[in-house]
């Protein structure tokens, strides 16, 4: 699997370049931290959101 990747709900999704990482929340590792954390915790919820919004802002993309 590449590098800041995660499944949900059967699709794979990738964190983009757009991340600045000038601050530990804007970095991709804690992005997808969080992301495996609401997974892990069956908060799908804020994860459809968050999905929904990064992939609109261009924070995130489907790859598969």
């Amino acid at each position: 699997m590449k590098e800041h990747t995660f499944k949900f709900r059967g699709k794979t999704y990738q964190l983009t370049d757009k991340w600045e990482e000038t601050m530990v929340n804007d970095s991709k590792d804690f992005q997808l931290f969080q992301f495996k954390s609401l997974i892990k915790e069956h908060d799908y919820d804020t994860v459809k959101r968050r999905v929904i919004n990064q992939i609109k802002f261009g924070y995130l993309k489907e790859i598969s």
